[in-house]
């Protein structure tokens, strides 16, 4: 590498590297896997969102709607009236319960379970019991993902290491499954190193047909398949691995 190119890659990795704050979204290198991202954090950083600072950080936005939820709002419409437990795995503290019964109608019979790490799990009780929120409960498991009728996964696919194999391993699954915000390319898969201000995570770059046969394999056939230019991930000096707009995905067990 010319000495000015490696002076800017050493210079964005210093910069990466200490920048803090709840808005922080920065992105740094290309890595075979997981183990390989976290030997690219600095010791003093937290490669975990298990902490409060992370558990609040987006507590300003579980009203937001944003282009990518439309989509989904589309399909749990059309699953939602048999739904009894809807899984969200990755759902913060019940983000997307509050902002979406705005316009959906939730049945009287519904259970939100939002599966999480246990800061952000204990964040969300108390709001669920702040906003007398009853349908709403929380877990840090997957034991209960064999009796729902929903898994929905906005956002967080990419920050589980073993996901696809988390699935693989449930045994029974749910019915329908809604993928949002997915990082999805035609590249082979790959993990960058995410810096979401509160602590840098390694973070999936998923081929798109690699995900997709994946989830097929565990009896899934895809229903549908949208895009979401409002939301996408810049790689300095990783042009070719950069994605401009991430997908969404329905995927339903034949009848």
């Amino acid at each position: 590498m010319p000495i000015a190119g490696a002076v800017a890659v050493d210079a964005y990795r210093r910069y990466f590297d200490a920048a803090h704050g709840s808005h922080v979204r920065l992105f740094r290198g290309v890595f075979s896997d997981f183990a390989a991202a976290r030997q690219a954090i600095r010791p003093d950083r937290s490669e975990s969102y298990d902490n409060e600072p992370s558990a609040h950080r987006m507590i300003d936005e579980w009203l937001n709607i944003d282009q990518s939820d439309y989509p989904v709002m589309f399909w749990l419409a059309k699953v939602m009236p048999g739904c009894g437990l809807l899984f969200d795995w990755g759902g913060n503290v019940g983000l997307k319960y509050f902002a979406y019964q705005k316009y959906l109608a939730y049945p009287a019979q519904l259970i939100w379970l939002v599966a999480d790490v246990p800061a952000v799990v204990a964040l969300g009780q108390q709001i669920a019991e702040r906003e007398a929120a009853a349908a709403l409960r929380f877990t840090t498991t997957l034991e209960q993902l064999p009796a729902a009728d929903v898994l929905l996964a906005a956002g967080s696919l990419q920050f589980i290491e073993d996901g696809l194999a988390a699935l693989a391993r449930a045994g029974s699954l749910p019915k329908h499954l809604i993928l949002s915000k997915v990082p999805a390319y035609a590249l082979p898969s790959a993990v960058t190193l995410h810096n979401m201000g509160t602590a840098l995570c390694p973070y999936h770059l998923f081929n798109r047909t690699t995900l997709v046969a994946a989830i097929e394999q565990l009896g899934f056939a895809l229903v549908d398949a949208w895009q979401s230019p409002n939301v996408g991930c810049e790689i300095p000096f990783y042009p070719q691995h950069s994605i401009s707009a991430y997908s969404g995905f329905y995927f339903a067990q034949p009848e």
